[in-house]
């Protein structure tokens, strides 16, 4: 099985969190008596995937992460936003790292190997492409998750959530850092979005015109060659971004 450098995108921090778990950091956050972030490393460890890790975190959460973590994840900073984050992530890992890293961010604790195995075995079967993000359809995450609110697209091959973890080339990380600070100053404004991918590409997106594979042309278009991955497990977009998720996951585990 094909193995990959892997970095946890621990940086995050949910303010309601404090109240209900003592910390606002989502990779600290204690579920069930273990950190979120334990989840995370336990799937990615046993899938057989992953040669090395790198978690990157705020500089009050790699304190609270040094000594405690599974021997050989190594910690580095947090930086102020996501690409800066994934630059600093990579040059940790150093010069003789996998051409291409697993990008997972800190608040999936679903997460299964067989989830990251599936979602890597279909990245291999196109070894053209440097961008790869997973989606899940609207079926899968009712059939384990009836009771989740989640934000669904429609698309005319049906409806689909997004993953929380992607599968990138290291190129794109390096040399696409002022593209990508781009694209994570507009993720939360529709309109200068819209301006920035084309409204026909939005109307396209809004009378659900809009097909699987012009929405990879348009991103590959943009930043590289990239690949929609469709994968039937849900864990991997059941991100904990409320307290009625935190509640749900913590049921779930209970199971």
């Amino acid at each position: 099985m094909q193995q990959y450098d892997a970095i946890i995108l621990a940086g995050g921090r949910s303010p309601w969190l404090k109240e209900v778990c003592g910390t606002e950091f989502r990779c600290l956050a204690p579920i069930k008596g273990r950190r979120m972030v334990d989840y995370i490393l336990d799937a990615m460890l046993a899938s057989g995937c992953v040669r090395r890790i790198v978690v990157a975190a705020k500089t009050e959460a790699l304190d609270l992460l040094a000594g405690t973590l599974p021997e050989g994840v190594k910690l580095c900073e947090a930086k102020g936003d996501m690409p800066t984050t994934a630059y600093a992530a990579t040059m940790a890992l150093g010069a003789d790292s996998t051409q291409q890293h697993l990008y997972i961010c800190d608040d999936i604790p679903l997460v299964t190997p067989a989830g990251i195995q599936d979602f890597l075995s279909q990245c291999a079967e196109y070894p053209d492409r440097q961008v790869f993000y997973p989606i899940i359809p609207k079926e899968a995450c009712l059939a384990l998750f009836p009771e989740a609110q989640r934000t669904y697209g429609k698309l005319p091959e049906g409806e689909f959530t997004g993953g929380n973890m992607m599968l990138l080339d290291k190129r794109v990380t390096i040399n696409k850092q002022e593209l990508g600070r781009q694209i994570y100053a507009l993720r939360k404004s529709p309109l200068r979005l819209a301006n920035w991918l084309g409204w026909s590409f939005i109307f396209k997106a809004v009378f659900r015109k809009l097909t699987l594979k012009a929405a990879e042309e348009r991103v590959s278009e943009i930043l590289a060659p990239s690949k929609a991955i469709i994968t039937q497990h849900a864990g991997i977009g059941m991100d904990v971004d409320k307290p009625e998720d935190l509640k749900l996951v913590e049921n779930y585990l209970s199971k």
